[in-house]
């Protein structure tokens, strides 16, 4: 870990035990402004961490309680048609991936809480994407196999967290060779962990587009590195999406979040070139344009009043 993140988990801490003594939280103005805030998939108390990307469900609701009570709430139409609160800060909620638990944990709770969101989906349905199937495949070596280490002895990388750098930066029949093979882990260990890996269907995607709550934009259909793609492949990874969500009625194909948050000047341009209404980047990315919107992800490790502090400052 490095200082500045030893320094951040004890500036945590000493808040979350200032919060003990119920202190009200102090949040300086930012009003009108929007934040957008990134989730990716909700698992249930009792399912243990496999990754850091994931929310408890009981963390979840409470984040998502305190968010409503100090901020304003928009919907992606809200967002898209500048509808903001003038005197608080606004903030979009998103999702990333598409996973099936947004449909059966998350929606069930934002129903509860009346909290729009917008969820952005894939175009995969026939089997997982490699990062979920990756972290499967590290929380549980003794039943993976070998697997991991044919992988770190092909690519010439010396660890598992050097791996997972490694692999997007790859070009993408690479990467999609290496989903086609860590999706041959056992069946039981899937079975075991499908809250981490299953996806909407197509089916799903339907239900979700009848809630009023819930908007569908693109996230690319394989969930490649845009960095590596080239100008046709990008088209076509932006396209099969669009048609997935036409076909349910979806009217937000061009609306798009960048897998892993990678992009470029070039890929800014041509996404511009065929008709991308927004591009959403990563946190702290420089580029400066009414099409592009930074994002923060979700951190699921500290408190819910810890993540509200950092969502209204916009960083970490």
């Amino acid at each position: 870990m490095t200082v500045k993140g030893i320094r951040l988990r004890l500036k945590w801490a000493l808040l979350s035990a200032v919060d003990l003594f119920g202190f009200p939280l102090k949040l300086k103005d930012r009003k009108g402004e929007v934040q957008i805030i990134c989730f990716h998939g909700i698992c249930a108390d009792t399912d243990e961490y496999i990754n850091g990307r994931f929310c408890k469900e009981s963390a979840f609701r409470e984040v998502l309680t305190e968010i409503k009570q100090h901020f304003h709430i928009v919907s992606l139409d809200d967002f898209l048609a500048n509808r903001l609160h003038p005197d608080k800060l606004n903030v979009l909620i998103t999702f990333d991936d598409g996973y099936r638990n947004n449909l059966t944990i998350a929606q069930p709770i934002i129903e509860e809480l009346q909290i729009p969101i917008t969820i952005f989906v894939t175009g995969r349905t026939d089997f997982p994407l490699w990062t979920d199937l990756f972290d499967i495949a590290s929380a549980n070596p003794s039943e993976s196999g070998n697997i991991l280490n044919e992988l770190i002895a092909h690519s010439g990388v010396k660890t598992i967290k050097e791996l997972k750098a490694w692999i997007p930066l790859q070009p993408k029949e690479v990467v999609l060779e290496i989903n086609r093979k860590l999706n041959n882990l056992p069946e039981t260990l899937l079975h075991k962990n499908r809250v981490f890996w299953e996806l909407l269907s197509d089916h799903d995607l339907g239900l979700l587009q009848t809630r009023p709550l819930v908007s569908l934009a693109n996230h690319g259909a394989n969930h490649l590195s845009f960095v590596t793609l080239s100008d046709e492949e990008m088209t076509q990874e932006i396209n099969e999406v669009r048609t997935r969500l036409s076909n349910i009625g979806s009217v937000y194909g061009s609306i798009f979040a960048y897998p892993y948050g990678h992009h470029t000047e070039k890929t800014i341009k041509h996404l511009s070139q065929i008709d991308m209404k927004q591009q959403h980047l990563a946190e702290y990315a420089v580029e400066d344009a009414p099409y592009l919107f930074q994002r923060m992800a979700i951190n699921p490790f500290i408190s819910s009043r810890n993540m509200l502090r950092i969502i209204h400052k916009g960083q970490f």
